[in-house]
């Protein structure tokens, strides 16, 4: 069996880089790093720690759709922290720069879930109980 060193990236569609890149330079105290421009499509390279990155991509041609996590596919992205005050220091930022979230305490951990401009669920998360 091939051992894999974990996830080198994820890459989402966006409907608008003009809407989402704003949000996920917020979310992620970064701006893009690269970019990789096709005729089909311009994705924005973000990094998230431990040498992984996050692609955000938008298609020239659109689609009519819109996210839903009932469809088979991505249902959400979740980036881990080592603490549950770090996921509250997270709400507490990403509240100072008007972004919305919701706060769970589960029986595995902290959880910290927000949604992009699109609908994609994006979370936070600690395996550290507050």
């Amino acid at each position: 069996m091939t051992e894999s060193t974990g996830y080198a990236h994820v890459a989402i569609t966006v409907s608008d880089h003009a809407v989402s890149l704003p949000f996920y330079e917020k979310v992620l105290q970064s701006g893009p790093v690269g970019e990789i421009v096709t005729d089909d499509f311009d994705r924005k390279i973000f990094p998230v720690g431990g040498g992984s990155i996050l692609g955000v991509t938008q298609y020239r041609e659109k689609s009519s759709g819109s996210f839903d996590p009932l469809v088979p596919g991505l249902d959400h992205i979740g980036f881990g922290v080592e603490t549950a005050e770090e996921v509250v220091a997270i709400q507490e930022r990403l509240a100072g720069v008007g972004i919305d979230s919701d706060l769970t305490d589960a029986p595995f951990g902290t959880a910290l879930m927000l949604k992009d401009p699109d609908g994609t669920q994006i979370e936070f998360f600690s395996a550290q109980k507050r």
